[in-house]
């Protein structure tokens, strides 16, 4: 199990985000729902952990391990009814809070159907979760508000980027910030998780290699392990990686920035691809 992250919420530069979590987990633990956050505020918990910036936002992502579409209506109707939540028709799964938040429920588990899962019946697409009870399962580590009692857990970066790969696989035109994000991690992840490198993959430590390289391969070995289960899922991230596809050879250019190249982000895929396989 991962060591604890021990941040202060004033690092994540989000005025009530405590009474947001405080309405939230006697929510869920009420109905019996299990949860973490992914998205930009499990990578700003990370980053707080270095002091590192990133774009602030307003939104909140919480993965819920649901084992029923009651279970998941009741959770609403509780937010909806007794703690002031609004609904925002246009996405089912999309709840306005009382406290200047907007956050997606995005649900999981038993009652998704080849990793989808259906909010609403008048949805016209399926929310697809893929690896979403695979980092449930082996990539989430706690997090510790110093002088609060606040706690609550989140993906691990490796789990953030792998999440953003599918994610952006599947619907490129609604996921445009992806590639950046995924750039960002890699270029941030060794001095994020130096200690958790050097006591897991000191093996990667020599004169001739790059921190970049060593970052690439460790979220690739990350990646393996949350998917060591799937292995349908496993070798779609595989071909992914590969760039084979216009899609995929798309996120690639997307990633070039701060003087990066297109062939070094495309040997950042080669090398997690390596750690993965």
């Amino acid at each position: 199990m991962r060591k604890p992250l021990s941040i202060k919420l004033e690092d994540l530069r989000q005025d009530q985000l405590r009474d947001l979590f405080l309405v939230a987990e006697q929510v869920f633990a009420g109905l019996g729902i299990d949860f973490y956050i992914l998205g930009a505020l499990a990578r700003d918990s990370w980053y707080a952990k270095e002091n590192l910036g990133s774009r602030t936002t307003r939104d909140v992502d919480f993965a819920l391990y649901v084992s029923s579409q009651d279970q998941y209506d009741n959770l609403f109707a509780k937010l909806i009814k007794e703690h002031g939540f609004s609904e925002i028709k246009e996405v089912p799964f999309r709840l306005q809070t009382p406290f200047g938040f907007t956050i997606d429920l995005i649900p999981f588990g038993d009652f998704s159907i080849d990793d989808a899962v259906f909010p609403d019946e008048h949805r016209d697409r399926p929310v697809f979760v893929n690896a979403f009870e695979e980092v449930f399962k082996h990539a989430t580590a706690p997090v510790e508000v110093e002088e609060d009692t606040l706690k609550f857990r989140v993906a691990t970066l490796p789990a953030i980027l792998l999440l953003k790969l599918i994610a952006y696989d599947d619907r490129p035109e609604n996921r445009t910030q992806d590639p950046l994000d995924i750039a960002d991690i890699i270029l941030n992840y060794v001095e994020i998780e130096k200690e958790m490198i050097w006591e897991k993959h000191h093996d990667l430590f020599d004169e001739g290699t790059g921190l970049d390289e060593i970052a690439t391969v460790v979220i690739g070995r990350e990646i393996k392990d949350i998917l060591y289960d799937n292995k349908v899922l496993r070798n779609r991230v595989l071909q992914i990686l590969s760039l084979k596809e216009r899609t995929q050879r798309n996120m690639a250019k997307a990633m070039v920035r701060e003087g990066r190249t297109l062939e070094e982000v495309e040997h950042w895929f080669r090398r997690i691809r390596q750690g993965v396989e």
